[in-house]
């Protein structure tokens, strides 16, 4: 039912605007062809500062993003098009709990976490960068780099992971604020996925989860007694530690809101 960018039906009902390899977009590639519903792909350039039809059309240059012309909608986030999909071209109900691969979604607990205009729990961990690592706490990280955000993330070279931290890489988020991931990799682990993806941010070292749990995003692995991983979260940590912004996932694979966080600082 689709075709590609610069080719084919002019007059679909759906235009989206999508990403090879990109597992948000498939999902809603998925949902259109089960609704049966004729749409046109607009495939974007993996580097965001190419992405100008989709800013002109959507306001973001992150993808997906559809555009309804019959209903004179544009939708963008993944989340919001499956719900607006199932509300307006499907019966009307829950939409299907599966991602793009057909795996179940999972629904996590509510999270008991720090929020916003509350104190950032304080830490210290090792601090990987692509050159070297060194013991540093949080406030020491917000006192020399004015605000932070913690990134929390699953498992380094897991599909989700690698396409988060990419997006976030694509965004340039760095060039605005400290941008600071929390993984559960060792040192060396960390470091290896910093140079294999090109991230320009560093990553604490947490094995033990136990920064996670501090801030109440622990996610305890299926069939692995006694493992966890962070739950997927955000959190804008501004002057004397205050938390300006948080996101909790609250299912995996999560969809993160990206502009949603980033208007926190744009």
């Amino acid at each position: 039912m689709s075709t590609d960018s610069g080719a084919g039906d002019e007059d679909a009902a759906i235009t989206l605007y999508r990403l090879h390899g990109c597992p948000y977009c498939e999902r809603i590639v998925r949902r259109l062809e089960r609704y049966g519903i004729p749409y046109r792909s607009r495939f974007v350039a993996g580097e965001h500062s190419r992405r100008d039809a989709v800013a002109r059309e959507a306001g973001t240059r992150s993808v997906p993003v559809v555009v309804d012309h019959e209903r004179g909608v544009t939708m963008p986030e993944s989340s919001r098009i499956l719900e607006y999909l199932e509300r307006t071209y499907g019966d009307g109900g829950p939409t299907e709990r599966s991602d793009s691969d057909g795996m179940e979604l999972i629904e996590f607990p509510p999270a008991e976490h720090p929020t916003v205009g509350e104190t950032a729990p304080e830490f210290t961990r090792p601090l990987v960068s692509a050159a070297y690592w060194e013991d540093t706490s949080l406030s020491t990280l917000v006192e020399r780099e004015g605000p932070v955000l913690l990134v929390f993330y699953p498992l380094n070279w897991g599909g989700k992971s690698v396409y988060w931290w990419g997006e976030i890489r694509d965004r340039s988020w760095h060039e605005d604020l400290t941008v600071v991931g929390v993984g559960i990799g060792q040192p060396f682990d960390h470091q290896r996925f910093i140079e294999r993806h090109g991230l320009e941010n560093a990553l604490y070292s947490d094995p033990g989860n136990g920064v996670a749990e501090r801030y109440g995003v622990v996610h305890d692995l299926d069939g692995m007694t006694g493992v966890s991983e962070p739950r997927p979260a955000t959190f804008l940590i501004g002057p004397e530690r205050t938390i300006d912004h948080v996101w909790i996932a609250d299912e995996w694979p999560p969809s993160p809101p990206y502009d949603e966080i980033e208007s926190n600082w744009k």
